[in-house]
């Protein structure tokens, strides 16, 4: 996987250094960086570990290090933590949810899709790759087709409090999607 030189991708970096790696200094970690291709200075490294919460701290065996939460980093920046966290806005905004291959489509009110892509990419869900959004529609990009099913089932089930099972969308032009209002009946 390849990440673009931005200070998010930059701090996801740092982050995923600091879990897996046991760093006990910023030269330390500046150098690990450089050997990824990120060229950092002292004072823009501060800032980031600070951004993202890092603090030095004792590992298990007794040395200080470096150590982060094992949030990901977008609920770090964001309010929620997983798709429970946003069943309010689920129930108040989705339409319907409909699985094609590893794309969940969903439908909201006319202006509603960015407000549900913003808060399903903030819930942190390792389902989602990320979302676009349209003015009523959210393609939500997951790993694969089983994935985007049952990210179906539970939006929907979010959105309505029952059990169901995915729709897939029939070839052809006439086909329905399962709404949550009419899964409520």
């Amino acid at each position: 996987m390849s990440s673009p030189q931005t200070m998010t991708a930059r701090r996801a970096q740092i982050c995923s250094l600091l879990l897996d790696t046991i760093v006990t200094s910023q030269d330390q970690l500046r150098t690990l960086l450089r050997e990824l291709g990120v060229d950092v200075t002292q004072a823009t490294l501060s800032r980031d570990l600070e951004a993202i919460g890092a603090d030095k701290g004792i590992s298990p065996d007794g040395s200080v290090r470096y150590v982060v939460a094992e949030a990901p980093l977008a609920a770090r920046l964001g309010p929620a933590a997983g798709l429970d966290s946003i069943a309010r806005v689920i129930s108040e905004v989705l339409v319907s949810a409909v699985a094609a291959e590893n794309l969940a489509v969903l439908r909201t009110p006319p202006g509603a899709a960015m407000y549900l892509a913003g808060s399903l990419d903030r819930a942190g869900s390792p389902q989602i790759v990320g979302t676009v959004a349209g003015d009523d529609t959210v393609i939500v990009v997951t790993p694969g087709a089983s994935e985007a099913a049952e990210l179906c089932v539970q939006i929907l089930d979010l959105a309505s409090g029952t059990g169901a099972e995915p729709t897939t969308p029939a070839r052809s032009p006439g086909a329905s999607s399962v709404s949550s209002a009419s899964r409520r009946r």
